[in-house]
């Protein structure tokens, strides 16, 4: 028999012995990553964090790495399931996709603390942001080991992108041009690809800097600076567009949005400590506001909170 063919058997006995307990691995590490996002993102919005499903790579290309990686060492020994696993540690994968890279970094750290990970054991981490691939790929890869009912622990990669990064392998069609895949990169093909990886890179910088900014500006201890302001005399009806932890996003009769600031809800509640903005008011609610105005934006501040 082949080598080829050998290979071929060992990864198909494999397939027909261990999906289960892949799948099971799978469904386990979303649960647990779900209960990161709730942890991490406590008291703010949990979309910034999306576990975005798992797959089990395909046989083919398990056996595709595998018969690279006998190129490589033709020494390497494949006799049996654990070998299979073993050498390829990416069969079962998972993958976080992030709003920006300050929240990429954040889940990152968490899926490298021990005291995060609990029966889970880290075997390796790789940054793949600073310095990126050199085909411009970009994102946060953590092999996890699982331990398992059935039979030997699971290993298994965890992937953290922020959504351009995710957009970024579709828009250059990466899993075309993966080993055992049905086309093989041209120069064109690198040339581009690693300009549009850099200028969506730019992309997530600037939206990290502007979340930033907007964080700071409805931060519930952040207070107007009543000299910068220009209040208009009389008040106004809005309609609320938008509702989060922090703030939430209103728009007047001529179509002008603002900000209703944690801070002035708070107020009106009469709670002390921190508030989630959408506990106390909705999307649709209709509300009288103040206007305020200074150099970072327009904050319509309510004068009470709407009757529940």
């Amino acid at each position: 028999m082949s080598q080829e063919s050998e290979l071929r058997t060992v990864v198909e006995r494999a397939y027909v012995e261990r999906l289960d307990a892949w799948q099971t691995a799978a469904v386990r590490i979303k649960h647990w990553l779900k209960e990161q996002q709730k942890g991490l993102l406590k008291d703010k919005d949990i979309s910034r964090l999306d576990v975005d499903g798992h797959r089990i790579k395909d046989a083919a290309r398990t056996l595709a790495k595998l018969t690279e990686k006998f190129d490589e060492d033709p020494l390497l020994e494949v006799r049996d399931t654990d070998d299979v696993e073993d050498q390829i540690r990416d069969i079962v994968g998972v993958k976080v996709l992030c709003k920006s890279p300050r929240d990429q970094k954040m889940m990152f750290a968490a899926l490298r603390d021990p005291e995060q990970l609990g029966s889970f054991d880290l075997i390796e981490s790789r940054d793949y942001t600073n310095p990126p691939k050199a085909s411009g790929y970009r994102a946060c890869h953590v092999i996890l080991r699982i331990p398992s009912d059935q039979g030997q622990p699971v290993f298994a990669e965890i992937q953290v992108k922020t959504r351009l990064q995710d957009a970024w392998s579709e828009l250059t069609h990466e899993d075309m041009y993966k080993p055992g895949a049905a086309m093989k990169p041209s120069k064109l093909h690198g040339e581009f690809a690693r300009a549009m990886a850099n200028m969506l890179a730019t992309v997530d910088d600037m939206a990290d800097t502007l979340a930033v900014e907007l964080t700071v500006l409805t931060d519930p201890e952040h207070e107007l600076d009543p000299v910068a302001l220009r209040e208009q005399q009389s008040a106004i009806d809005v309609r609320v567009r938008a509702t989060g932890p922090k703030y939430a996003l209103a728009v007047d009769g001529s179509g002008r949005q603002g900000l209703i600031p944690a801070f002035a809800v708070r107020k009106l509640s009469e709670v002390k400590g921190t508030i989630k903005v959408n506990d106390f008011i909705a999307v649709d609610d209709r509300l009288r506001v103040s206007v305020e105005e200074d150099s970072k934006g327009l904050y319509y501040i309510p004068l009470e909170l709407p009757r529940g």
